[in-house]
């Protein structure tokens, strides 16, 4: 009897111990308002500094590779923690604006190489929230002006649908669908219409006498529908970067005088969420002289359009026209290359990715899985995080990117050419890789932007696999949105975050040739190297 009551003792001691200690053995469960894992950060700078290094040290997936480039996350706990416990001096006479903040975490936050990472922090004194985005950073200090260029200058084929331009440059079919311009389209008639006809009524009740109590407040109403108009279509540029907010405006529009509408005989329709808010932005196909096929993405979302499971078959809806019209363009292009394949006289095909910010990883077999057989292609290799060790990993895995599974022409002896440059990221950079790596495969344009692990479907989402973001953005007061996976490429296994992928060919865009004549340096060498190596 005493060995049992022995044993329960020990046992109960054992569980009174374990119960009994600050913290578990337990992750952080970083993805939502965690008591343990935010409570600090709610109350000093020093807490906040403390709650991210851990987040950081235990979910970022690149520690070792950080350390090739001299980063010692220990020794950033030891440098920086004082500092942010004087920011907490209660002695301070001034009070710690975002400015001081931000350069604060700056100093070593700017350092890592993860192009994908966001970082969100809360000014505990001014209540807002300052962010640190490392990979835009890096591509400012480190490419300066030729960055900042390739944002601002986003060519287009105007030029090449002449015949005043070198014969080997023109454009024999073209078809473009631009979510953009959809919507300004769409703001431009139905604004039109409501002024016509906002008009007309101004005029029928200014010539019966003008406004009597009967009709005073629709007059009234419909005067200011016609400012809104006239407001909305000033500002209706679909490449100015606040168009996003004139579509805002315009839906606002029609959601507080759709009666108003109704009663001057004007139907104002919104511009649908999906239509709105696309991420495709633009998707364009050409055929140049000699057989040489051209798509350009904005972004990759074609999935959204071309998978059967996920198109919508209400055909009264814009989505509806919208996705019909991506479908064709997609279709042309396709079909232009088996045709001229089939036919023997395929020049060859340009895929052109530049200014394409990334997307769904689905794409890839309508893009360049539309040109490489069947049974998908193993693309680079996988490295997931397994434990909040900084170097706690499972065992490597291989990333395959999807193929076309249909019968389609295999493109594998005539060139293939991506045009990228500091602006393509993440799945635009996996499609520059998976050219490169054809034999027929050529890159020609500027380094890429150098953002290629991979993210979690959703962003919110912190699971138990031991990485992804951490924290609710603008709720907890240090928020995180950092890889789930690292990406490793070519036989040494190795990362390019940070980096990104060298061209073959390199050729910067000369802005003042597109500017003034609106050709495309970078574009006319895709197609010179075509020319020039075709059979």
């Amino acid at each position: 009897m005493k060995r049992y009551t022995l044993l329960f003792t020990i046992c109960f001691i054992a569980i009174y111990f374990v119960s009994c200690r600050p913290m578990g053995d337990d992750l952080l469960s970083y993805g939502q308002n965690d008591y343990q894992a935010f409570y600090d950060s709610e109350r000093s700078f020093a807490g906040e500094f403390k709650a991210l290094w851990t987040a950081m040290n235990e979910n970022y997936c690149i520690w070792d590779y950080e350390a090739e480039y001299g980063i010692d996350w220990d020794d950033v706990y030891n440098t920086y923690l004082p500092l942010f416990e004087a920011l907490d001096d209660t002695t301070r006479k001034e009070k710690v604006t975002d400015q001081e903040l931000r350069n604060l975490y700056s100093q070593f936050i700017d350092s890592l190489h993860d192009g994908h990472m966001a970082l969100q922090i809360k000014n505990l004194h001014t209540g807002k929230y300052i962010t640190l985005q490392p990979g835009v950073t890096r591509n400012i200090r480190e490419r300066g002006q030729q960055y900042l260029a390739e944002g601002k200058y986003i060519t287009n084929l105007n030029a090449y649908q002449t015949t005043a331009i070198n014969p080997n440059y023109n454009i024999l079919q073209h078809s473009e669908i631009n979510s953009s311009k959809v919507s300004a389209q769409i703001i431009s008639t139905v604004c039109s219409n409501a002024i016509k006809a906002a008009n007309e009524y101004i005029a029928l009740v200014d010539n019966a006498g003008g406004p009597n109590p009967t009709n005073d407040s629709l007059y009234k109403s419909v005067k200011d529908l016609t400012q809104y108009c006239i407001q909305l279509l000033t500002a209706n540029n679909p490449e100015s970067a606040n168009f996003n907010f004139t579509i805002q405006a315009y839906n606002n529009l029609c959601n507080e005088y759709k009666k108003i509408g109704e009663m001057i005989g004007v139907k104002l329709t919104p511009i649908e969420d999906a239509v709105a808010n696309d991420g495709l932005k633009k998707l364009e196909y050409s055929l140049f002289a000699d057989g040489i096929v051209y798509l350009r993405l904005g972004s990759f979302s074609l999935t959204t359009y071309l998978d059967p499971t996920l198109q919508t078959t209400d055909s009264s809806t814009m989505l509806f026209a919208y996705q019909s019209a991506v479908q064709k363009v997609w279709q042309e292009w396709f079909d232009a290359i088996q045709i001229h394949h089939i036919a023997g006289n395929l020049g060859g095909v340009i895929i052109d990715v530049r200014n394409n910010g990334g997307g769904y990883i689905n794409d890839y077999k309508y893009v360049l899985g539309a040109l490489l057989p069947s049974g998908n292609w193993n693309s680079h290799t996988l490295r997931i995080k397994n434990g909040i060790g900084r170097l706690d990993y499972a065992p490597l895995l291989p990333f395959t990117m999807g193929t076309m599974e249909e019968q389609h022409e295999v493109i594998d002896d005539a060139p293939i050419v991506v045009l990228a440059n500091s602006r393509s990221v993440s799945m635009a950079e996996n499609t520059t890789y998976g050219v490169l790596s054809q034999a027929n495969g050529c890159f020609i344009g500027t380094r890429t932007f150098g953002a290629l692990s991979a993210l979690n479907t959703d962003p919110a989402d912190y699971s138990s696999t031991y990485s992804g973001a951490f924290g609710v953005q603008n709720q907890t007061p240090i928020w995180g949105y950092i890889p789930k996976y690292v990406c490793l490429y070519g036989e040494e296994l190795r990362p390019v975050e940070g980096y990104g992928f060298a061209p073959d060919i390199e050729v910067q865009l000369d802005t003042t040739l597109w500017l003034t004549t609106g050709r495309d340096n970078q574009l006319e060498a895709a197609i010179k190297y075509i020319n020039n190596v075709a059979p």
